[in-house]
Formats: structure tokens, C-alpha cells, sequence
């Protein structure tokens, strides 16, 4: 089992007060957008007396305008869980390969989940098995935690990893 710790770290919660999480979800394109905000909304509902802080959607095209990169990164290295959202039909694109880069160094004394959420038909596709590696390396270098939605069977490598649905 998975804890999420609240941020910023608090002093004693007041037992009044409901832990609050910040969520960023990167997407690839609309529909995987889609799942991945519905899925975001989903894991609130399961932390039971969680409340969602902020929640930034970036799509992998607005990525590419500096400004709004460094923007992302910002908002990626102060969030909980900061979610990756797939079709898995292609190779992660080396812009968004890149930002990740930045994004996991700039992470200094805060650790986010990492979620990888692929909607593939065929999860053993070579995009899929290679953007896995990808990001199971970057969390590794990291310190993340890495989940994703690939079985255990379909994901055989060398990274240790938890699915999550």
C-alpha cells in the first residue's frame, strides 16, 4: 500500500482539517486527458477525508513554449502526485522526456509519486515497453515512487514498479 503524504508537510494535524493534496497531470491529448482528470478525481475520493488542493493540467503541447515548461516545472515540484497520462501508441516525445529531466531535478527534499497512466490496447508495445523504461529509470535516479497501469507481465524489466489498476 501507497501512502500520500500531504504538502507542505504540516505541523500536528488539527483533527478538524482534512489533508490536502496538489495533482499535476501532464497529458498527451485530449481523450487521455480526460482519464487521466477523472482518475485524479477518483484517487481523492479513495483517501478518504482528503481534499484536493490545486490541480494543473498541462498538455504535452502547450510543453513546448518555454514559459509555460518552466511554469509546469514549478507546479509539478510542488505537487504530491504528478500524473503522466498515454496513449502508449508512440515513443515519449524528447521534448517531454526533457522536461521530465528538469522537473525530477529540481525535486530537492520533496518526493511526488509518479503515476503513469497508459491507455495502449496492446501494452506490450515497444513505445509502451521504452517509455516505461524511461520513466522507471527517471524515478529511480529520483527517489519517486512509480506506478503505472501495466501489469506486472507486460511491464518485465529490470525496475521494480506497483500498477494501479
Amino acid at each position: 500500500m501507497i501512502t500520500l503524504t500531504p504538502f507542505p508537510p504540516s505541523s500536528p494535524p488539527d483533527l478538524e482539517e482534512k489533508p490536502v493534496y496538489n495533482m499535476v497531470i501532464i497529458y498527451e491529448n485530449a481523450a487521455t486527458g480526460k482519464r487521466a482528470n477523472h482518475f485524479c478525481e477518483q484517487l481523492i475520493q479513495e483517501l478518504d477525508g482528503a481534499a484536493l488542493g490545486i490541480k494543473d493540467l498541462w498538455s504535452f503541447k502547450v510543453l513546448d513554449i518555454p514559459h509555460v515548461r518552466r511554469a509546469a516545472a514549478e507546479a509539478a515540484s510542488m505537487a504530491n502526485v504528478v500524473i503522466l497520462a498515454l496513449d502508449g501508441h508512440t515513443e515519449l516525445p524528447d521534448g517531454i522526456k526533457d522536461w521530465m529531466e528538469k522537473w525530477a531535478g529540481r525535486l530537492v527534499g520533496h518526493s511526488p509519486i509518479l503515476i503513469a497512466l497508459f491507455g495502449a490496447a496492446d501494452v506490450k508495445q515497444e513505445a509502451v515497453a521504452s517509455t516505461r523504461a524511461f520513466l522507471g529509470t527517471l524515478a529511480e535516479r529520483a527517489g519517486l515512487t512509480f506506478l503505472h497501469t501495466l501489469s506486472q507481465a507486460a511491464a518485465a524489466d529490470r525496475l521494480p514498479a506497483q500498477p494501479v489498476c
